[in-house]
């Protein structure tokens, strides 16, 4: 096949995919130029998904009408001159590609003032076909407005998500900037509603709380700027403490020069300065801004300036690690070890601390975990259970590290994990009720006021009937606020609202069930179940044993983390080199 030029209308529609590859990606690249004509407040609307119109409106310097039509010219900048100015690149734009691959994949309207023109100007651009420029009345500012994205690809455009997706997309990123940029008021509209707003005062906590809700309040706290950091190196932002943290990495951010990235390393490096301190599957927020000196930084990396390369990438590493796990141990309490009862607890008291949704009267034989209404026991004293798999006759010896169960089997040593047993315990006592819409609910004494990330409400406006229909009883309450009047009853729920929350973010995460209802029970079992670091009495592990083997599928929680350990007597031989 002979060498041939492509034509220039291909050549736009690749390199429009490279940059514009979601609405997301377009609503960001014109969100960094909003910020780099010095903008104090953008506004972001969608509909569809972005995919039938999204727009972003800012009130920063505008563009001169004669420069309006070589806006939408591929490499057409105002932020750089020569290769030079890359070593001290100090805006988030500078390829000149964002509007030009808009123009070709959208029908686009630019509309723009500058100070002290006696009128604005307006750009209509059809899928790269250019009409004339035009003077209008124009308030302030530039507002760039796009409408049905990829039409003319439509190969490109059915692999687009649902609208929904889609718009989640848009709000983290556009959360992610609002977050790092508290200075400049934000807000999101999506489908006509607002889902986002900031003040733009400069306050972070208060730009967290607008995004994340108001039950981030207390539990973020702001990185402190190491001493010994080298010249031009610098690190700011918030985190989480170890009691807010969420199932997915979804509301997790990094700046790098004030663009967000991302990157592998980075987010290890967060995520390890947690270590011990989260449980295994659970993720901290935050949202962490890194700056280093411009030669030390390769900014060039990837079409949609989503990736970089630092030059001290240990260093940085380094950085985020030391100032979040400082920042995080510096407001945690001292730990303490709660005394554990010794003496038998009547059953009110063990209903009460282990919130079991069904206790059966617990054995008070010290030698024989099981209960009157246990299955009979085999000949090897195994108890058969649901789809063949069983548990041995355990005898529960105590605990680790208020954690671990240690129990005693014929065949070696257990170590039971007290929070997956009893999530799984609380997931098979909830799914029957889930699937038969017959949960029983549990009044609130005053509604519960409760408000949502843009991510949050868009997934419990898709799950609203699902969560009712399982017990919930929910009122909106304007904007991204809901009122919770009641709450399953079979949960015992001790703070409805953070685990109201916490089942809506793990859901926006996609679930971890077949079904929605069964992601909800799921979730509603993990959040509610007996925590790692809870000190239990003899009697209780027991009983939590005893619940453990009348489970069908006992060896897992519903997130598929193992509920136990064995070490048979042959293992334990032969590490003491007995064998």
């Amino acid at each position: 096949m002979n060498i041939h030029r492509l034509t220039q209308d291909t050549v736009g529609k690749i390199a429009a995919g490279e940059v514009i590859e979601r609405p997301a990606a377009a609503v960001k690249e014109l969100v960094e130029n909003a910020i780099d004509a010095g903008a104090r407040r953008i506004d972001v609307a969608i509909s569809g998904g972005g995919v039938d119109a999204l727009e972003v409106r800012d009130n920063g310097k505008g563009i001169a009408f004669a420069d309006l039509a070589l806006a939408i010219e591929p490499h057409a900048t105002s932020k750089i001159t020569s290769i030079e100015d890359l070593k001290a690149l100090t805006t988030l734009g500078f390829r000149g590609e964002a509007l030009a691959s808009l123009a070709t994949v959208s029908d686009l309207r630019i509309r723009s003032i500058v100070a002290g023109a006696e009128s604005g100007g307006q750009l209509r651009v059809a899928f790269g076909d250019a009409q004339q420029t035009s003077h209008i009345g124009w308030g302030g500012g530039t507002a760039v407005t796009a409408r049905d994205l990829f039409a003319n690809l439509p190969a490109r455009r059915k692999f687009l998500r649902q609208p929904q997706t889609e718009a989640n997309y848009v709000a983290r990123m556009v959360g992610g900037y609002a977050l790092a940029y508290p200075f400049i008021a934000f807000s999101l509209d999506i489908d006509g509603r607002r889902v986002l707003s900031t003040d733009g005062n400069g306050d972070a906590i208060g730009a967290a709380v607008s995004i994340w809700g108001s039950e981030v309040a207390g539990e973020l706290v702001p990185l402190q700027q190491p001493e010994d950091l080298a010249e031009g190196f610098a690190i700011s932002g918030v985190v989480s403490t170890p009691d807010l943290d969420r199932a997915t990495r979804q509301q997790q951010f990094l700046f790098a020069q004030g663009r967000l990235i991302t990157s592998r390393q980075l987010a290890t490096a967060f995520e390890q300065a947690y270590h011990t301190l989260l449980m295994v599957g659970r993720h901290p927020i935050g949202c962490i801004q890194i700056d280093v000196p411009a030669d030390r930084i390769d900014v060039n990396v990837h079409p949609t300036k989503a990736e970089v390369r630092f030059a001290d990438d240990r260093l940085v590493f380094s950085m985020v690690q030391r100032s979040t796990r400082e920042a995080i141990i510096g407001r945690a309490a001292p730990p303490s070890i709660p005394t554990i009862v010794s003496s038998p607890l009547d059953d009110w008291t063990i209903q009460r601390r282990l919130s079991l949704a069904h206790p059966e009267q617990p054995s008070v034989l010290p030698e024989r975990v099981g209960s009157p209404e246990s299955p009979p026991s085999r000949e090897d004293g195994s108890t058969p259970l649901v789809g063949g798999k069983s548990l041995p006759v355990l005898r529960v010896l105590g605990q680790i590290a208020s954690m671990f169960i240690v129990a005693e089997g014929p065949d070696g040593m257990y170590l039971i994990d007290q929070h997956a047993a009893h999530e799984r315990i609380l997931f098979e006592s909830l799914m029957p009720g889930f699937e038969t819409r017959s949960s029983d609910k549990q009044m609130m004494l005053q509604p519960l006021q409760v408000t949502l990330s843009a991510r949050e409400w868009e997934t419990y406006v898709t799950c609203r009937d699902e969560l009712m229909s399982v017990g919930f009883e929910i009122d909106e309450f304007g904007g991204s606020t809901v009122l919770i009047r009641a709450v399953p009853a079979v949960l015992k729920i001790r703070e409805p609202g953070k685990v109201f929350q916490m089942m809506v973010d793990e859901m926006a995460g996609g679930g971890r069930g077949t079904t929605r209802l069964e992601s909800l029970a799921i979730s509603a079992a993990c959040h509610t179940s007996i925590r790692a670091g809870q000190a239990l009495s003899l009697l209780e592990m027991r009983e939590l044993v005893t619940q453990l083997e009348q489970c069908s599928s006992p060896l897992a929680c519903g997130h598929g983390r193992p509920t136990m350990l064995r070490m048979t007597a042959d293992e334990l031989e032969r590490q003491f080199s007995r064998r």
